[in-house]
């Protein structure tokens, strides 16, 4: 035997061992290759090509390995009796190169860069928003083939769709961008709204989505530049600017490459205005006229039942009311919803509205009409309750999507379901009030408890919220407020300029105060300090301060009327002792505040009538145990359990260690994830806390959380061990579970 094949044959049990520790460090390796990866398709990505090969290689080599260690144990057994030197070498050699190979599978996860990459379309949502909603009339029709006319030629770059407010520009463009994608025109088409006050770090943002680009980076954000040259590596794109109000430079501003910048990339914008489109050199102007008089007719309708209805007095009234609309679909189907199944003399005193109404307080003179039908649709509604939540909206900014979720505490707030005690019925009522507002058109549906307005009828909303008396509420753009604002009862502040609150004006019928939720401001000391001198004249009792950056909120603690607190998405670091003194509190919401890192020990406690606690998205948040050291400087979540009306919790927790001295009861509603990092993405997608109403993540161990199984719908179990047959292990009846996954969890 040579020298080198006796030193595999001597050192045989050495490299046994060598492959043991390899198998190991391997094993360990994937688990979290495995991690990575299903972050990365949590966050909606794609698993790169090199990632997945990666991946297979190392399941084949743990595979093989199963068949040399076989082989091993055999060779030792048959070594007792009848030793086979040369079977000896052979192994030897090959566990030499199994532990070569593993080396160099475990190199290659040091090497290894991101695991994924967003997703090359988000297009589908375009077919599915028109596929519902697009009807094409005859101005439409010609508008649609002119526009990708305008796209085919080659020395066309900048396209202008423009028409009055609610005839159709949005849908339309959305139409286009979908057929330009199936024409094979496009290779991507990005869809972004600019709206009255653009805010230009989100429309990057939305772009920066659409083609895979992060506008962040180790320095904070991206350039314009950077966007742009980004952009440039784009062959062929489509992009789509919604409602724009003003002239923009579209390098300087968003950072769009245009004309001889790079030919691939093409504009298509909507406006109001046709002045807009030749300040922004648009090549081809397209104009979206209103219907025609049959197309109005029969849109009118069909939206109001009259398609077999044979009373032609009725007939007679409704083609009087169509013609007041103008060939306007903004006015036309919230309209025909409204008198859908009323009776003759309502229709009649619906026409005697539209015909004697005048509204020249309006600034936007060509949208009167729209106004005027509007104003009947809203007037037929059946209930105050479901009036007030259409008002409500308006308070949102303009083209938010809506969260209905929020609306609920603004009802609450403004005390709108007289007689009801808890959050939990007045979120039922308002679910209702929503799906006729739906019905109705004067909402959009945009899915999961999410609704939007269209911009002219939340203006309509807001002229309507501020000139009734019974109503009052409206939007501050502009501080100090004035005298103006003295009786309203619902105030939503858009403005970043928060320095000065009104000195000396008191607000006694101010219930609902909103700030921030569509961008990150900053919320100064002066902020707090007006409040501390209204707080005395005033009744608030619901106060949303949506990403804001908050430095002293101790004044909080001052508000006693106070049923409703979100500071979803802000900046703080602590929840003061101050805070403990809101008696009245119902509902606390400090989701996705990622520097919290403390809540004042038995802070918790002291709200003895909160009935939902929103605490997910807290990755920072500390809790003290029973036995923790620690326990003078943090809150337990053993304050809890003296909540004796607590029916609603989201929560986020490290460790089920956190979970001593606290015991779940039954829950009306829950999402708890322990050993599980969530993480805000994206707001539509993440802010519902309860699109699933009882939801179990549990990492490691089944035995948290044991008391809500029985009510969970939704568990997702991972890297549990020890359990032969995991589910009749928990002994649990489990009879509304709809959804289980399980992750990463051996068996014995």
């Amino acid at each position: 035997m040579k020298a080198d094949q006796l030193d595999y044959v001597c050192c045989f049990h050495d490299n046994v061992e060598k492959l043991r520790e390899k198998k190991r460090e391997l094993a360990d390796a994937r688990v979290r290759l495995l991690h990575k990866i299903e972050d990365a398709k949590n966050r909606l990505l794609q698993i790169e090509n090199d990632v997945q090969n990666l991946q297979s290689r190392v399941d084949e080599t743990l595979s093989d390995m199963g068949t040399l260690e076989e082989e091993i144990q055999l060779n030792r057994r048959c070594l007792n009796w009848c030793p086979n030197w040369s079977w000896r070498y052979q192994l030897s050699k090959k566990t030499m190169k199994k532990i070569q190979d593993i080396s160099e599978l475990l190199d290659k996860f040091g090497q290894l860069g991101p695991v994924g990459y967003p997703a090359p379309t988000t297009l589908p949502t375009i077919d599915f928003l028109c596929s519902k909603e697009f009807v094409f009339s005859k101005s439409s029709e010609t508008a649609f083939y002119q526009i990708i006319e305008a796209l085919k030629d080659e020395n066309i770059n900048m396209i202008g769709l423009w028409g009055m407010g609610g005839v159709g520009k949005t849908t339309l463009a959305h139409e286009v961008g979908s057929q330009a994608q199936k024409l094979n025109l496009f290779d991507k088409v990005v869809i972004t709204v600019v709206s009255q006050k653009p805010n230009f770090k989100i429309i990057q943002d939305q772009i920066a989505q659409y083609i895979g680009f992060d506008m962040k980076n180790e320095q904070g954000r991206r350039s314009e530049q950077e966007l742009w040259l980004r952009l440039k590596n784009e062959p062929r794109i489509l992009i789509v600017l919604d409602d724009i109000w003003e002239s923009i430079n579209l390098k300087e501003k968003i950072g769009i490459p245009i004309g001889d910048d790079h030919k691939g990339c093409k504009v298509l914008l909507t406006t109001r205005r046709h002045q807009v489109c030749q300040a922004m050199d648009c090549q081809n102007l397209v104009q979206l006229g209103c219907l025609n008089d049959d197309e109005a007719w029969t849109l009118f309708e069909k939206k109001a039942g009259l398609d077999d209805f044979s009373d032609d007095s009725i007939k007679i009234l409704a083609n009087q009311i169509v013609k007041k609309c103008e060939g306007l679909p903004i006015a036309i189907v919230p309209l025909g919803s409204a008198l859908k199944g009323k009776t003759h003399h309502e229709w009649q005193a619906a026409y005697r509205r539209l015909k004697d109404r005048r509204l020249t307080e309006i600034e936007d003179v060509n949208e009167e009409n729209a106004y005027v039908c509007l104003e009947a649709s809203f007037d037929y509604l059946k209930n105050m309750e479901t009036k007030t939540c259409f008002l409500l909206c308006s308070l949102f900014p303009e083209d938010d999507e809506i969260y209905v979720e929020n609306l609920v505490g603004y009802a609450w707030g403004m005390e709108l379901y007289k007689g009801m005690d808890s959050i939990k019925d007045v979120r039922s009522e308002v679910l209702a009030s929503i799906e006729t507002l739906k019905n109705s058109g004067l909402l959009l549906d945009c899915g999961e408890r999410h609704v939007k307005m269209h911009d002219v009828v939340r203006q309509f909303a807001l002229w309507i919220a501020s000139s009734r008396k019974d109503f009052s509420y409206g939007t501050v753009e502009i501080l100090p407020m004035d005298e103006s604002f003295k009786h309203y009862k619902a105030i939503s502040i858009e403005t970043d300029q928060t320095d000065e609150l009104p000195k000396g004006v008191g607000f006694p019928d101010l219930k609902l105060l909103l700030h921030g939720g569509n961008r990150f401001v900053e919320t100064s000391s002066e902020f707090f300090e007006g409040m501390k001198a209204l707080q005395f004249h005033m009744n608030l009792r619901t106060l949303y301060l949506i990403d804001c950056k908050l430095s002293d909120i101790s004044m909080l603690g001052k508000l006693k009327t106070l049923h409703i607190l979100s500071l979803s998405r802000s900046d703080i670091t602590e929840l003061p002792t101050e805070a403990g003194d809101l008696e009245n509190l119902r509902l606390l919401d400090l989701s996705y505040c990622y520097e919290l890192r403390r809540i004042t020990p038995n802070l918790i406690r002291r709200l003895s009538n909160l009935e939902e606690l929103y605490l997910h998205g807290c990755s920072s948040l500390k809790w003290a145990t029973e036995n923790s050291t620690k326990r003078e400087s943090y809150s337990s979540l053993s304050e809890l359990n003296l909540l004796p009306k607590l029916v609603v919790i989201s929560l986020d927790i490290s460790s089920e260690r956190f979970l001593d001295g606290f015991v779940f009861r039954r829950l009306w509603s829950f999402d708890v994830c322990i050993g599980i990092k969530r993480e805000w993405r994206f707001q539509k997608m993440d802010l519902e806390t309860c699109s699933i109403s009882r939801s179990l993540r549990i990492n490691m161990s089944v035995d948290a959380c044991k008391q809500l199984f029985e009510d969970v719908e939704y568990l997702e179990l991972g890297d549990v061990e020890g359990h032969p047959n995991l589910i009749p292990s928990l002994d649990l009846g489990f009879r509304k579970l709809t959804s289980l996954d399980l992750r990463q969890c051996h068996s014995m």
